[in-house]
Order: structure tokens, then sequence, then C-alpha cells
């Protein structure tokens, strides 16, 4: 049998040999004399220390909002709450996720008559499923199947998995600034920004346009291609976001400078990149189609409209034209982000800019104030500008506690099913 001595010196000279090697591997890479390989590791490892803080703090702002919905369950009529999955549940679904659900387990439905998507009266309104895009459900249905499953338990692990990706994404289009995980802060904290944890779909949306950006940034064109795909199925107003994006495409190209277009730098190359962006109105004509086929008209889905009450108006007209307090405030809260986005005009380039203007004004040209803090919320480019206006205070952390103090009060209209919650 062999002596503790002897083992002693053989993995004493194990360690001495292991030692040797890494020795040699830090030597022939010379990292003492490579500081940009130093800098790049240590970028690195920052940027996954972060990576992890941000899931951490995903998952602990959840956690937060159930905390939050049970203490004050007592409090408030039809809220009975208790540590369970079912009460978790309840805090989570609401409003339009019943809407999903309706279409996972049951579809679109054959429309013979037109006024079956939808319609509204002083006295009565008729709603119809044609109005949701169905990517969403898609996600939900295929996940429930494949694991044997429920709605419920499959759109909460999508909630938690696109969350995380929602606020990694932000933070990656950051990731060169110093304020980075900052500005992340505040876009998980800010107001109405509970949605991305709700059985909703802003999470999937918005982590298909953040991506979709930086795909083009890095020119990674074959996963935009994909990605063109779920963000024109998930919402009305994925497609238009294609103009954006391609504006992007074109200023990282460098056929667009500032807001000047170099008509001579559009070559074989460009129109070939271009192709990329095809997914999406291949895509948005298919379901066109289906929806041809399944309800006789073409746009469907904005003749669903009808049903919650929206008809086209001018953008501007939409504003202040209710007199309860929900329109009101909606309608004041707008023309802040109005105000921001005027200010910052001109130290943004186009195509965030019109990307901005386009997801500020279409919602608004159905009519209705309804929702609109949810529409601003996937607008990224503001959490950007309100976030590095507040890094530079030095109670930065004071304002950002208020931030979230200020989104859990707007998450208590979402639990009591107030309007402002919609």
């Amino acid at each position: 049998m062999e002596t503790f001595p002897g083992k002693l010196k053989f993995y004493s000279d194990k360690i001495k040999k292991g030692c040797q090697q890494w020795r040699s591997f830090f030597v022939s890479a010379n990292f003492n004399n490579n500081p940009n390989l130093l800098c790049t590791i240590a970028g690195i490892n920052n940027s996954v220390k972060h990576y992890l803080k941000i899931i951490g703090i995903v998952i602990g702002i959840k956690i937060l909002y159930f905390v939050f919905a049970i203490s004050i369950s007592s409090y408030v009529k039809n809220i009975g709450l208790s540590f369970n999955f079912q009460s978790y549940v309840s805090t989570v679904k609401s409003n339009d996720s019943y809407w999903y659900e309706a279409i996972t387990y049951g579809g679109y439905s054959k429309i013979t008559d037109k006024k079956d998507l939808g319609y509204h009266t002083n006295t009565i309104n008729k709603q119809s499923e044609w109005a949701f895009f169905p990517a969403y459900p898609l996600i939900i249905r295929e996940t429930k199947d494949l694991f044997n499953s429920d709605f419920n338990k499959s759109g909460i692990f999508w909630a938690i998995i696109f969350s995380i990706l929602a606020f990694i994404g932000f933070y990656i289009w950051m990731n060169k600034s110093d304020n980075a995980l900052f500005c992340t802060l505040v876009f998980m904290c800010f107001p109405f920004h509970y949605y991305f944890s709700m059985l909703y779909t802003e999470a999937l949306f918005f982590s298909c346009i953040i991506f979709s950006f930086i795909a083009v940034r890095s020119k990674k064109l074959w996963l935009l291609s994909i990605l063109l795909i779920p963000l024109t199925l998930l919402r009305p107003n994925g497609i238009v976001l294609i103009l954006p994006l391609y504006l992007y495409f074109l200023e990282q190209e460098k056929v667009f400078e500032g807001y000047r277009l170099i008509w001579k730098r559009i070559d074989k190359r460009i129109i070939l990149k271009s192709f990329a962006f095809i997914t999406a109105p291949i895509a948005f004509i298919l379901y066109g189609l289906y929806q041809q086929h399944m309800t006789g008209e073409f746009f469907a889905f904005i003749l669903a409209q009808a049903g919650w009450n929206r008809s086209f108006t001018f953008p501007l007209f939409s504003l202040f034209n209710g007199g309860d307090f929900t329109t009101q405030f909606f309608s004041i809260y707008t023309i802040l982000f109005f105000v921001i986005g005027i200010i910052s005009w001109k130290r943004l380039p186009l195509s965030i800019n019109i990307m901005i203007w386009m997801m500020l004004l279409l919602p608004l040209f159905s009519g209705s104030m309804l929702s609109m803090p949810r529409f601003i919320s996937i607008i990224f480019p503001f959490s950007i500008i309100i976030g590095t206006w507040m890094y530079k205070i030095k109670l930065k952390y004071v304002f950002l506690s208020i931030l979230f103090a200020l989104q859990l009060v707007s998450y208590y209209f979402w639990l009591t099913g107030s309007s402002m919650g919609y």
C-alpha cells in the first residue's frame, strides 16, 4: 500500500507540472506585453458579471412584484392572494392575456360575416381574436404541446426567458458605454415597464427589435433575416419597423451620413445585402393571405380594432379626446415623451429618430389613448436618454429607487384591472 508521503509527492509533482503548463501558456500569449488582450479578457469578464447581475435583478424584480401583490391583496377588493402558483398566475395574467390563451387553444375562427371581426356601438361591442397577431400564441402552443404543459406555465416560462433576453439585449446595445448597466437598470425600473414580466408580447417583441438592431450593427444579416419573421408576426407595427432598421443598415454601410443620402455608394453589394430584409414582407404577405382565406379580408387585423372602439384618427386628435382620468393622464404622459423626442432629435441618428416617432404616432392613429404607456415602453432610446441624464446626478440611485416605486404604483393598476393597466 502506498504511504502518505508517497501520495503527497505524487500530487505535488502534478501541481508543479500544471503550474509549468499554465506559465508556458501565459509566456507564449505574452500577456504582459499585450495590453489589448488583457483589456479584452477583463471586458469579457466584466460583461459576464453584468449579465449575471441583470439575470439576478430580473428574477428579483419578479419576486418583488409578487410580494407587492400579496402585501396589498388584503386591502384591495377582488384580490385574494397567497403564496401559491395560481396566485402568481393571477398577478401576471390579465386583459389581452386571455385573448392569447384563447388563440393558443382554439386558433382563429372562420369569419363569414365581416361584422364578426369587430364593431362598437353606444350600447354593445363585438370583439374578436383577429385583432391579435399569431407569433406569441403559436410559441406558447408549441411549448405547451412539446412539454405537455398549459398556457400559464408555458407563458410564465417564456416571460422569464424573454424578459432576461430583452434586458440583456438592451445592455449589449449599450455595451461600449460606461453607463450601460445603469441605463439597463433604468429600463427595468421605469414606470409601466412591468409589462415585460407579464403574459404579454412586450418582452418577446422588444427582444426581436433590439437584437435586430444588434444584428445589423454586427453585420450578422442572417440573424436579422430570422428575427424579422417573428417581429412581423407579433404586432401590427412590426412590419413598419423595417424602415428604421433599413435606414440603420444604410447608416452602418455609410450610405447615409447624418441626414444625407450618398447615392453613389449604393452598389451591387448594398443591393445584395438588402435582400436580408425580404423575410419581413414575405411573412406579412403570407399572414395577410391567411387572413384573406379565413375572413375574406387581407387586413382583418385592422378591421378587428373596431371592437376596441379604435378607428382612424389624426394622431394629435387622439390626445385628450375623453374626459376620464386615464385618457387625460395617458395624454400628458405621451406629450412628455413628445418633448423628450423633440429635444433629443439632433443628438440621434435618423434611423433612431424615425423609429421613435413611428412608435409614438402609429398607436395614436387609432383614436384611443389606451395602452400608450405600454406602447412607449418598447421605445428603448427613451430609457437611454433618461438613464444618461440620471447617470450624471450624484443621487442617481435614489432617483432609480423612485422610478421603481412609481413602477409598483403603475403595477397596482394592472392588479386591480383598472384601465390604467391596459
